[in-house]
């Protein structure tokens, strides 16, 4: 063997040269034929950048060859098979990202396309041995403590809302519970139709004309509890919903993308199980892109993680062999640019979170090691805005509240927005449908500015103003959601802001200096 490897080494060529294959393809300019040299492309773990015509050299390896979005090169097929016929990229249209970007990231928006699909299929999980007549007062008892005791009081004013006439007075919590989740299941309920909360929540965020927008997983209902023919039809729906949008957007991978593992008949020798649905209609569960000076890289923190007494366990807050071999190839090789990771479980435990067993995810100190800036995630169904080692952790809530099927006054629904200047992000949680005026997450560096977002319902406001007392402050806008102003003109603890909405209502707001 010895002499075998002497052999290859004098004939210049490596073991891996000599035992693995190759995949080659070219980026190129359709217009004209030119190479587009500097572009990153994968095969899911390993990343090379084109040469000066273009041409890229891959081993072969994974389930598809992709690109590194940037500007450019921000193509709708940025991803193909590796079995396809031609692994070139043709660049039709050079995208420019503006300098700075206003962005939106959602998540949790766990669509599905019938009613009683959740109760088939989703949370709160019922082990099979308790009795029927149990399921609401455990249920309930669940809500309560995840959410506050008055969700009995919130469910029967969302039913009396809505236009319950029964008698609901003289019911138990766990009585009220059950006829709210027949009401809200019923495929003709006397609640707003599922596909129309749905849609326009999202319509709400694409009104707000973002460059782009982030989902950052929990995409779908429940994969890990669904059928294939639902998971399938959800899918399906979430590209209905999202496809024809004028907006991109970026999609993350969530523990309920993750098919069958909680599903006793769903096998894992079923060709469908895992990730199989997200390949399919997404495509890599793992990627990066460019806006401007921000590099984004999109995690996958799901593996198969074998356990003793259960040899099909799934870990949430784990990342593959090959995930994490290219998470570092791609931050080396933008790590000139200012970082921002996408996940959707959290890297850090957020106390607001309820559910104390919960996994998240060890950044194995490449967060250290390569200097990343934030990290955006969902999961926790709850906002939060921590900075943690030198890093602005941020969580987005969730677009479904809990999943659609609880009113927004038990668990809220909502986003984040963010607008960007040089190498900074600047955040607001906006609740869906309602106005904001809140002190931005996190404020700039040095202590000399104050970031304020005012945004109206669905659009900007008519007006807006702020205010030292009475003194009228200057502001310099970031936009028309984001302003900011310079410390040295404030004296006091507050500041006033008054905003005029598109109805002509005037909302003021007082927000404490000493929050930032």
């Amino acid at each position: 063997m010895k002499n075998l490897v002497h052999t290859i080494l004098i004939l210049g060529m490596t073991l891996s040269d000599f035992a693995f294959s190759e995949m080659v393809g070219r980026v190129f300019l359709s217009e004209t034929g030119a190479g587009i040299p500097n572009v990153a492309v994968s095969n899911g773990r390993d990343l090379v950048l084109t040469d000066i015509n273009g041409r890229y050299k891959l081993p072969e390896h994974g389930a598809f060859v992709y690109l590194t979005r940037r500007d450019g090169v921000d193509p709708v097929e940025w991803f193909k098979s590796v079995d396809a016929d031609s692994l070139d990229f043709e660049i039709s249209e050079q995208i420019k990202t503006p300098e700075a970007s206003f962005f939106i990231q959602m998540s949790d928006t766990h669509v599905y396309d019938r009613k009683s699909d959740f109760l088939a299929f989703s949370s709160p999980a019922i082990p099979w041995f308790i009795p029927d007549f149990l399921v609401p007062w455990i249920t309930m008892n669940i809500l309560e403590k995840s959410y506050g005791d008055d969700i009995a009081d919130k469910l029967r004013s969302a039913l009396s809302e809505n236009g319950y006439t029964g008698d609901l007075a003289g019911l138990s919590a766990s009585e009220v519970y059950s006829v709210y989740r027949d009401e809200q299941s019923a495929e003709q309920s006397i609640f707003e139709p599922l596909d129309e909360q749905i849609g326009n929540a999202i319509d709400e965020v694409v009104g707000f004309a973002p460059d782009f927008v982030i989902n950052t997983g929990d995409l779908v209902l429940e994969s890990n509890n669904g059928s294939p023919e639902a998971i399938d039809r959800w899918f399906k729906y979430y590209l209905k919903l999202t496809k024809e949008l004028p907006v991109r957007i970026y999609n993350t991978i969530g523990n309920n993308e993750i098919a069958g593992t909680e599903r006793k008949e769903f096998l894992p020798s079923d060709p469908r199980y895992g990730k199989f649905f997200f390949r399919s209609y997404l495509g890599p569960t793992h990627f990066s892109f460019d806006k401007g000076n921000f590099h984004f890289v999109a995690l996958d923190t799901h593996s198969p993680d074998p356990q003793e007494e259960n040899p099909d366990y799934w870990n949430f807050g784990k990342m593959t062999p090959d995930i994490q071999v290219w998470f570092e190839n791609d931050l080396e090789a933008h790590k000139d640019k200012t970082l921002v990771v996408l996940n959707h479980e959290p890297f850090h435990f957020d106390e607001l979170w309820p559910f104390e067993n919960d996994q998240h995810v060890d950044d194995d100190g490449l967060f250290s090691q390569f200097g990343v800036d934030y990290v955006l995630t969902g999961h926790t169904h709850y906002k939060s805005a921590m900075k943690i080692a030198g890093v602005q952790h941020l969580t987005a809530g969730a677009l479904s509240g809990m999943r659609w099927i609880l009113p927004a006054s038990v668990h809220e629904r909502g986003y984040r927005l963010f607008r960007s200047r040089k190498s900074e992000l600047f955040s607001a949680w906006k609740e869906t449908g309602k106005p904001l005026i809140a002190l931005a997450e996190p404020q700039p560096q040095g202590g000399k500015e104050i970031v304020i977002a005012a945004v109206d319902e669905k659009a900007a406001f008519r007006d807006v103003k702020f205010y030292d007392g009475e003194r009228e402050l200057t502001v310099n806008p970031l936009s028309e959601y984001f302003f900011v102003l310079a410390v040295e003109q404030i004296q006091s603890q507050e500041i006033k802001v008054v905003a005029i909405s598109g109805n002509g209502d005037t909302i003021v707001v007082m927000l404490e200096t000493a929050e930032r």
